[in-house]
C-alpha cells in the first residue's frame, strides 16, 4: 500500500486499525494463550545444495486448535526459493522435495503453498512470504495433539548459515489470526566441499612495508569450504618475504587464511599464485603495484550494499562484516537493511555492531541503511554517515497494516526521497551524510537529486550492470562519482554469487565477485574512507580487483576543473586478466579507446576537439574474460 504526501495521517490511521502494534505484542498473544510450540525431528545440520530428510512437530498447546484453523510455516525472502520447500510436491515419494504431514489424531488438513512471485500473502508476510500453510480441515485437535510435517529429500540452498529459520504462525481459532511464535526450529547449513581458490593482497603496497596475502577455498556457492584442510603451493612474481611456500590449512582457519607481515621486494606489478599439491585447484592474485612511500592516496576496497535476516537476507550484521573481513578480505563494508521492516531493536543491533567492528587501520565499517521508496516516489536509495549514529527515516510505500514485520513506532519517516534529503539535509555538518540510489528492486528515479548529498551512484550489483540507467543521471547534469556494491542478500559481503542481467535482456552465468568499490583514500579510517566517497574518488568493478587510475592535467576522477586548453587525459591500469579494451568517454561519447591485449595499459590521449568545456570524461575498461572497471568522471569547466 502506497502512502502519498498525508503519508503521516494515513500511517497513523492504519495502524490505529492494525491488528497489533508490533511483532512482539502479537508473539506475546500467542505465548498468554498458550498457542503450542514447534521443534526441529531432524537432522540438525545439513550440507549446501544436498537434499535431507527434514521433519517438523507442531505440538497443540492450551488453546488446542478449532476446524479452520492452521499453521503457516515461512521461509525468507531473496533466497528462500532456492530452498527445495519453496517448491514441495505430494506425488512422487521417492522424488525430492517431497512433502508428507498428518495430524497425530488423523484429522485432516489442506495443505497450500505460497512461493515467489506477488503471492495473496506476500504484502501480509513479506520477508517471510514463503509460506507453506497446512489448515485443519477436521476435527479440532487438543492440547497435546501434534501436526508433523515431513520433507523427503528436500533440496538445501546454496547458502551456508548458521540459523535457518522455519518460522511458525499458529491460527489457533480459524479467525486467520496467525499469530508468530517465539522460538522456531532453525537448521545449520554448513558449507560444501572446495571448489575454487582465492588470493588477494594489497592493490597498492609500498617495498620493504608490512603488507599481506590472503587466500580462502569457496565452495563454488560463495561460500568459505570451513572443512577445507587441503595443502596448497604459493609463489609469486617477486620475492615477499616471509610468505610461505606451501601452507596446509588448520581447522581453526575455516577455509580462510591471511598471511601477515609480508614484505615486498622488486619492481613492477607482482601476482601471487596459489594451487594445491595435487593441481586441483589453481588461483592467481589481483595485480599488487609497488608504489612510493610518503603521503599518497591508496586504493582500498569494500562493499557498501548488503542485506542480513533483519530485511530480507541471511544471518547478521556481525556475521555479514564477519565474511567482508575474514573470508573477502575486504578494507571496508556496510550492512544496508530495508528501512520499513527495520524495528528499532534491530536498528540499535546494527548501530551497536558497526561501531564495535569499526577498527582503523584494519577494517572500516560505514552506517547505513536502505530507504526503500516506490520508484515514483524516488526509487531506492542508500544512507551512509561518518557518524556512529543516525535517525532511521523509513519510506512506507509498502506499509500493509496486517504485516507484523513492517515498523509501526513513533520515529518520523520520509514518504518520498526529497523528504528524505531534507530531514538528512537539517542533520548535515561537515559532509556527514550522503544517500546513493541504485536499480534494485525499485529502481532509483533520476527525476530526483539533491547535490550535498546524492554524491554517487552504483552501477554494477548482483542485480545487474547497470550502465544505462546510470548514465540518465550523468546525462542530467548531475556530478555524481561511480561506484558498486553487491546488494548480497546471502550474508556474504564483498562476494556476490547471482545471475546478472545485462543491459540488453540477457543472462549470464552466476558470476563471482559481480561488484566492489575502490577508493582513495590517504589512510584506512573510517573518516578517510567516507570522505573518498563523498568527494567522487572511487571507482567501480564487477567484482574483480582492478587497478585503475584516471586524471586530467594531474587531476584525480572525481574532480571539478577549469581549462583553458586542451586537457591531458592519463590512464593507468592492471587487469587481473588481459585488457581487451580501455574507452575514454566525454559526455556519453567514445573519443578515444585502445586495445592492449595485455594485462596492463598506460597511456596519455589530449583532447583537442575544442569542445572540453562543461563536459565530463571517465574511463571504462573491459577484460577478455568480460569483467569491467569503470571510473568515476572529471567535470571540466
Amino acid at each position: 500500500m502506497r502512502l502519498g504526501l498525508a503519508a503521516a495521517a494515513l500511517f497513523a490511521l492504519l495502524t490505529t486499525v492494525a491488528p497489533y502494534q508490533s511483532e512482539e505484542e502479537a508473539v506475546q498473544k500467542g505465548e498468554r494463550l498458550e498457542v503450542g510450540a514447534a521443534a526441529l525431528l531432524a537432522p540438525g545440520e545439513a550440507v549446501v545444495d544436498s537434499t535431507a530428510d527434514l521433519g517438523l512437530r507442531f505440538t497443540v498447546g492450551k488453546t488446542g486448535m478449532k476446524r479452520g484453523g492452521g499453521l503457516r510455516i515461512a521461509t525468507g525472502h531473496g533466497l528462500g526459493a532456492e530452498w527445495g520447500g519453496a517448491r514441495l510436491q505430494t506425488t512422487t515419494p521417492q522424488g525430492e522435495n517431497y512433502l508428507s504431514f498428518r495430524a497425530s489424531t488423523g484429522a485432516a488438513l489442506q495443505w497450500t503453498t505460497y512461493g515467489a512471485g506477488r503471492t495473496p500473502l506476500f504484502d501480509r508476510y513479506h520477508p517471510w512470504q514463503l509460506i507453506n500453510e497446512f489448515k485443519l480441515a477436521g476435527a479440532d485437535l487438543q492440547q497435546g495433539d501434534t501436526i508433523e510435517v515431513l520433507y523427503g529429500a528436500v533440496r538445501m540452498q546454496r547458502w551456508d548459515e548458521t540459523g535457518f529459520e522455519l518460522r511458525f504462525y499458529v491460527d489457533a481459532f480459524g479467525d486467520d489470526d496467525y499469530l508468530p511464535l517465539r522460538h522456531n526450529p532453525r537448521l545449520r547449513i554448513r558449507s560444501g566441499p572446495a571448489a575454487a581458490l582465492h588470493v588477494s593482497g594489497p592493490s597498492e603496497w609500498t617495498p620493504g612495508q608490512p603488507g599481506w596475502i590472503h587466500v580462502w577455498a569457496e565452495d563454488g556457492f560463495g561460500n568459505p569450504a570451513e572443512g577445507y584442510q587441503g595443502t596448497i603451493a604459493l609463489e609469486s612474481d617477486a620475492p615477499i618475504a616471509g610468505l610461505p611456500a606451501e601452507y596446509t590449512f588448520r581447522p581453526e582457519d575455516r577455509g580462510a587464511r591471511r598471511f601477515e607481515n609480508l614484505t615486498l621486494a622488486g619492481a613492477g606489478v607482482t601476482r601471487v599464485r596459489a594451487s594445491e599439491n595435487n593441481g586441483a585447484l589453481r588461483a592467481e592474485s589481483n595485480p599488487l603495484l609497488p608504489v612510493g612511500g610518503g603521503p599518497r592516496d591508496r586504493i582500498w576496497w569494500g562493499d557498501l550494499h548488503n542485506h542480513t535476516s533483519f530485511s530480507d537476507g541471511r544471518g547478521s550484521a556481525a556475521e555479514a562484516y564477519d565474511f567482508a573481513r575474514r573470508v573477502a578480505a575486504l578494507d571496508f563494508a556496510a550492512v544496508t537493511d530495508h528501512d520499513f521492516v527495520t524495528t528499532d531493536p534491530m536498528w540499535r543491533e546494527i548501530r551497536d555492531t558497526a561501531n564495535r567492528l569499526n577498527q582503523p587501520h584494519r577494517f572500516v565499517t560505514l552506517l547505513a541503511y536502505e530507504w526503500s521508496g516506490a520508484t515514483d516516489l524516488g526509487g531506492d536509495h542508500n544512507v551512509y554517515t561518518s557518524d556512529n549514529d543516525l535517525p532511521l527515516y523509513r519510506c512506507y510505500s509498502y506499509f500493509n497494516y496486517r504485516n507484523l514485520r513492517m515498523y509501526r513506532g513513533q520515529d518520523p519517516g520520509a514518504a518520498h526521497v526529497e523528504q528524505l534529503f531534507r530531514l538528512l539535509g537539517a542533520r548535515f555538518r561537515d559532509e556527514n551524510l550522503l544517500v546513493i540510489p541504485h536499480f534494485g528492486g525499485r529502481q532509483g528515479n533520476p527525476e530526483f537529486h539533491d547535490p550535498r548529498l546524492q554524491r554517487q551512484i552504483e552501477i554494477f550489483s548482483d542485480h545487474r550492470r547497470s550502465e544505462d540507467w546510470a548514465s540518465k543521471f550523468l546525462v542530467k547534469g548531475y556530478r555524481l562519482g561511480i561506484m558498486a556494491s553487491t546488494d548480497n542478500h546471502a550474508g556474504n559481503a564483498g562476494f556476490g554469487v547471482r545471475r546478472s542481467a545485462r543491459p540488453d535482456g540477457s543472462s549470464s552465468p552466476a558470476e563471482r565477485g559481480t561488484a566492489l568499490v575502490a577508493a582513495y583514500a590517504p589512510e584506512l579510517t573510517r573518516q578517510a574512507v567516507f570522505q573518498a566517497i563523498y568527494h567522487r574518488a572511487t571507482y567501480a568493478t564487477t567484482g574483480e580487483r582492478i587497478i585503475l587510475r584516471f586524471s586530467i592535467d594531474g587531476a584525480p576522477m572525481g574532480s571539478e576543473i577549469r581549462a583553458s586548453k586542451p586537457p591531458r587525459i592519463a590512464v593507468e591500469a592492471h587487469g587481473t586478466a588481459p585488457i581487451a579494451v580501455v574507452r575514454v568517454v566525454k559526455s556519453g561519447r567514445v573519443i578515444h579507446e585502445v586495445k592492449p591485449g595485455a594485462p596492463s595499459a598506460r597511456f596519455e590521449f589530449l583532447d583537442s576537439s575544442g569542445d572540453y568545456r562543461n563536459q565530463y570524461f571517465y574511463v571504462e575498461l573491459e577484460q577478455a574474460d568480460g569483467e569491467k572497471a569503470i571510473s568515476s568522471p572529471i567535470w571540466v569547466d
